[in-house]
């Protein structure tokens, strides 16, 4: 009978699997339209094909990737905040979408005003982050392992976020709808670049005989994690240029590392699940 290590561990290895394929989903969704467009037509940005064919799997796979990081739990208190954050920033990059809606599209599906579907989703979103949060802050008073000042910290960085995403809301509609989807982007690919920093540090925990094997882990993650910082240093200077191949360029090294990553952790089976 399988034991609950080996559970857990799969069920790691299955969520970090799901981020990867629902990535590819909407990279082949972008694709098709891309084919069905003009040879050298492509939207600004891959976040503008919200307002194509491809909305329904953009907003989709954001989501779903939004959940994925925070279910996963991180090998250290830093790591597993941080994914909380990304993944509570990830679903405001798909309810909000780009103020440029670009023209390259096979039809536009969302040519009307996106306010309103901004109002009706991002307060659904705010009602259920604050019911998620009151949970956090629950299971961390009445749990039997007292949590340590960092995830404090962390969950009161998450409420902050949600409250300062609250006040933006409700004061300043018109700068919201403009700038939300910009600032969480930024924002969720500063996180991915951090995540991946933090995996150059091994896995402390495996055996010294893997020390070979884990050096070739920690090298590649520290070589996606620089080419993620010029890409994202590129795209924050001539953002009005290369924004869709810098978020495309993030986005292969984002599913590159969880390749990677998913490949260490089967490998390191039940010694660790760490994410």
């Amino acid at each position: 009978m399988a034991s609950q290590d080996d559970f857990e561990k799969r069920t790691y290895n299955y969520l970090r699997l799901a981020m990867i394929g629902v990535l590819i989903m909407l990279a082949v969704a972008v694709l098709r339209e891309h084919w069905k467009t003009a040879s050298d037509c492509w939207q600004g940005s891959i976040s503008a094909y919200y307002y194509t064919p491809v909305h329904a799997v953009f907003i989709g796979s954001l989501v779903t990737i939004g959940i994925c990081m925070i279910v996963l739990k991180g090998a250290t208190t830093f790591k597993d905040v941080l994914l909380n954050l990304g993944g509570l920033l990830a679903p405001v990059v798909a309810f909000v979408p780009t103020p440029n809606a670009g023209s390259c599209w096979s039809e536009a599906v969302v040519s009307r005003n996106a306010e309103p579907d901004v109002s009706n989703n991002m307060l659904a979103y705010f009602v259920a982050g604050g019911l998620a949060l009151l949970a956090s802050a629950y299971i961390g008073l009445t749990s039997k392992k007292k949590w340590d000042w960092k995830q404090v910290v962390g969950l009161a960085t998450s409420v902050l976020l949600w409250l300062a995403g609250i006040i933006w809301f409700a004061t300043s509609r018109d700068a919201f709808v403009g700038n939300a989807h910009y600032t969480a982007a930024v924002l969720l690919f500063a996180v991915f670049i951090v995540i991946v920093f933090l995996s150059t540090r091994g896995q402390r925990n495996l055996p010294a005989t893997r020390a070979p094997e884990r050096k070739v882990f920690t090298g590649a993650y520290g070589g996606i994690a620089i080419a993620m910082c010029i890409c994202l240093a590129i795209g924050l200077i001539w953002r009005s240029s290369a924004i869709l191949v810098v978020e495309t360029l993030l986005l292969v090294l984002f599913v590159l590392y969880w390749v990677l990553r998913t490949a260490e952790q089967w490998r390191a089976g039940a010694e660790s699940t760490e994410s």
